[in-house]
């Protein structure tokens, strides 16, 4: 059975423009360090432990929790990768982007030795009873070392829609596009840039042991591009590779998005309606 990871202090283990104003709004918050954190917008919120792997352990979009856990993973060469909650949080704090009095946007730099990594999150709710929410994510991460830098980045995601750990399908629909669904509630993925080196879809907890078992870990591009898996408890993750030079930077765009596919119910009304409409107009038409 899953259980949450959550609890302050473990450690076992955003669209371009609105990514800039994060930034720099989040430059005047009020920083914690190793914060619990809920951002709000409209019909959704979000909380995200920063001090342990739990990382974004729920997203409510019309009062259904659909996320179990998202959060990342590094290692430099070839030895295990780590929780990036295992590094010293430099300074985090939220703020307000559409200035409506909530909190919608997180900010967190971590701090390694000769590297950092900078998350900002930014979401965007959708209308109540929309079962739309939208998250944008910007990871950047610095080499402030001697010499160049072999990282390796891991997104690891369990989504439970419809607040239920099984029943989900998820497929790639290309390299950069993921796809989970279960019932009439879907949850995406895009890579804005870059292409991540690989991915891996698998079942409830394959992935989460391969990122905590003390060895290092390289996704195995399964299933392959439009092949569908599931239903089942299944999560995905993402891997990036690449050697970052002296001074330089990586940066990772992306974005998770909810939304309901409308009960065929619904849509033969809005059908019947549209042909309704269509109809009043051809009867106006003839008697012109």
């Amino acid at each position: 059975m899953k259980s949450r990871l959550h609890a302050v202090g473990v450690r076992a283990g955003i669209t371009t423009l609105c990514l800039a104003l994060v930034a720099g709004l989040c430059g005047t918050s009020q920083y914690a360090q190793g914060g619990n954190f809920t951002l709000i917008d409209d019909n959704s919120s979000a909380s995200i432990d920063t001090a342990s792997q739990s990382g974004m352990y729920d997203w409510f979009v019309d009062g259904t929790d659909q996320m179990f856990q998202q959060w990342f993973w590094y290692r430099i060469g070839g030895t295990p990768e780590a929780s990036v909650d295992t590094l010293p949080i430099a300074a985090e704090g939220t703020s307000d982007v559409n200035f409506n009095g909530d909190p919608d946007a997180l900010f967190v730099r971590y701090a390694g030795a000769g590297f950092e990594i900078e998350l900002r999150y930014l979401l965007d709710g959708g209308n109540a009873g929309s079962g739309a929410s939208d998250m944008s994510e910007q990871i950047v991460i610095r080499n402030n070392s001697d010499g160049p830098l072999d990282f390796h980045f891991f997104q690891y995601s369990d989504f439970d829609l419809n607040n239920s750990p099984g029943g989900d399908t998820g497929v790639f629909t290309n390299l950069n596009t993921v796809f989970q669904q279960e019932g009439n509630i879907v949850a995406a993925e895009t890579v804005v840039t870059p292409v991540a080196s690989h991915r891996e879809i698998a079942d409830y907890p394959s992935l989460l042991g391969a990122l905590n078992d003390g060895a290092a870990t390289t996704l195995s591009d399964t299933p392959a591009i439009g092949v569908t898996v599931g239903p089942s408890d299944i999560t995905w993750a993402y891997q990036w590779d690449v050697v970052i030079p002296v001074g330089g930077a990586f940066q990772i765009s992306k974005d998770k998005h909810i939304y309901a596919i409308p009960e065929p119910s619904t849509m033969i009304m809005a059908g019947l309606a549209g042909l309704g409409l269509l109809m009043a107009r051809l009867r106006r038409g003839r008697r012109a």
